[in-house]
This record gives structure tokens, sequence and C-alpha cells, in this order.
């Protein structure tokens, strides 16, 4: 049975979660969602004015009875460091982005590297923190995988090995998470549509496609975090993905889009190509019978969808640690 420190915890926590959607909210309307008494969230949402988390709006226009309160989240209590990698021709371009708790882009840096190291990112991310000392957590979006911090595969490859979150942490004095980048946008596409079970498969122009996965609100990675990674799927060679990318890329992503059907029938998927996604979305569905399909959205703009979803990440983090400091 949790003790009465740790149900505060979950109260606050709950709050926060609601607080965390950008939205404005009533009194009423967070005692709707989170089931609290008037009283609890009375000094719930008390505390959190205190600390600067949330702030008090004033109140809203009757609607027969007394003006309701309205509060928000907080989007500067903290900054966020936005750490993006994209593979050019000569290396790879590290974007930075520092944002609010709600995504808003406040500064924007880009730096080259021909290797693209952890001391490339701790440099990018360091320069940010020096920029504005509200920053408090760098979210990577590393192009692969990544365990507890420790990059295991990436199209950077000067990454694989790194842990990531304890060279930031050491090297910048913040919190930090890394997160599949194709994962974030699956976030951020859910905040748009909210979908009980959705998945956005990703082709970039130069490497194998990349899928995320949200089942009832929740990233699903899997065991050891591989889940979405369809370039291990064995029906073709590395080489043969190539041409098949390289000569017919909609016959080669429908079979995809079918393979992941079967194992995880989304009610909806998202398609970005780097290459251009065709105006006829029905093409990726070819081998899905009609009666299975899920409904088919397309992404054209993947970076903004990847900046959402690292911003829902940084809160979920900060709302966690700051857990576990009281």
């Amino acid at each position: 049975m949790a003790n009465t420190e740790e149900l505060k915890r979950r109260n606050v926590r709950s709050v926060l979660g609601c607080l965390g959607n950008g939205r404005t909210w009533s009194k009423a309307g967070l005692a709707q969602a989170t089931g609290l008494s008037s009283g609890a969230l009375t000094k719930i949402l008390q505390d959190l004015q205190e600390t600067g988390e949330v702030l008090f709006l004033g109140t809203a226009p009757s609607t027969g009875g007394r003006r309701p309160k309205e509060f928000s989240l907080n989007p500067h209590f903290r900054h966020v460091a936005q750490v993006s990698i994209e593979a050019t021709t000569q290396g790879y371009q590290i974007r930075t982005r520092t944002c609010d708790l709600n995504g808003a882009v406040l500064a924007d840096r880009t730096a080259f590297s021909p290797t693209c190291t952890e001391q490339d990112l701790a440099a990018a991310v360091g320069a940010a923190c020096a920029e504005d000392p509200t920053v408090g957590i760098a979210c990577v979006a590393n192009p692969g995988v990544s365990i507890g911090g420790r990059v295991i595969v990436s199209d950077a490859e000067g990454l694989v090995g790194s842990d990531l979150v304890a060279t930031l942490r050491e090297a910048c004095g913040v919190a930090a998470v890394v997160e599949n980048d194709v994962n974030a946008a699956a976030i951020g596409l859910w905040e748009d549509c909210h979908a009980e079970s959705l998945a956005l498969l990703y082709q970039p122009a130069r490497y194998y496609v990349g899928v995320g996965m949200v089942i009832g609100g929740r990233l699903y990675n899997g065991a050891s975090h591989a889940a979405g990674e369809l370039r291990y799927l064995p029906f073709y060679t590395e080489g043969e993905q190539d041409q098949a990318l390289a000569s017919d890329p909609v016959d080669l992503l429908a079979k995809q889009v079918a393979t992941l059907n079967c194992v995880m029938n989304p009610e909806v998927v998202g398609i970005c190509v780097e290459r251009g996604t065709p105006t006829d979305l029905g093409a990726y569905l070819r081998y899905v019978p009609v009666e299975f399909r899920p409904r088919m959205v397309a992404v054209n703009d993947f970076s903004q969808k990847v900046g959402r979803g690292l911003a829902a990440i940084a809160r979920d983090v900060l709302f966690s640690e700051r857990e576990e400091q009281r």
C-alpha cells in the first residue's frame, strides 16, 4: 500500500501531467481529469505556484456560477536543449534548439562535424547552457537505438558505444535523455491525433526506414529498445533494401506497412519520406486487406514532430526527477 508521501507525489504528477499539454486548465477541469478533491487540488496548486512551476492566469468569464480560476504550466520554469543529428555528404549537422517546456523554439544553433562524437554533442549542449542558464535538461534525438542513455546503434557511427546521458550530465551539469528520433516524432504525432495506437514510418534519403510506435498513449520501445527497427527484417539483405529503395521505394514501404499492420494493426499510420511522400497514401496499403487498413496520415513536418515529442519527453523526465528529489 502506498504511503502518504507516495500518494502526494502521484497526485502532484497527475496535475503536472494535465498541465503539461500546454492547455489552460480550470480547477474544476483538473478535478475531473485527476479525480482529486477540491481541497487537495488547492494545496497542490498553491505549492506549485510557490515553486514557480505553475502559473495562475486569472479568472475566466462565468458560465452561471463562480468565475473559474485558470492555471497553466510555467513554460519557462525550465528550458530544454533539443539536439538532432542529420547526416550530410560532408559529415553530420548537429542542430541544437533551446525550447520552453511547451516546445516553442527560443534559440536555434547549427554546428557541423565530420564524425559526430559525444564530445561534439557536449559542446553543443554546453553552448546552449552557457547562453541560457534556465536550460535544465538536454534531449538528444538519436537516429538509432539507445538503452539507458548508451548508444547501441546510430547512423552517426561516432556515437556508438558512448553513454550520452553520463557525458552530458558530467560535462554540462544538466539532466539528459536520449531517444530515437522517429520515436520522438511518433510522440509528436500522437499529441496531434491522440489515436489509441499509431505508428510513424520515416524513410530518410540515405538510410533504412525507422518506425516509432505509440500504444495507449505510451511509447512502445520493446524489451531491448529495438521495436520499429525494420532494417533488421529478414526478408531483404542490406544490398537488396538499398536497391529497392532506389528503384521502387513505395513498394518497399508498402511491404513494411503490411508487416507492421500484421504485428501491431495500428489505428493510424503516419508516413514521412524525405524524397517526397506520394499524394495517394493508398499506394502504401496495396498489401493490406481493405477490412484491416489503418488510417494513413502524411507527415511533412518531421523536424517539428521530433521537437514536439522531445518537449513531451523532457517534461516527463523533469516531472519524474522532481518526485525523486522531494
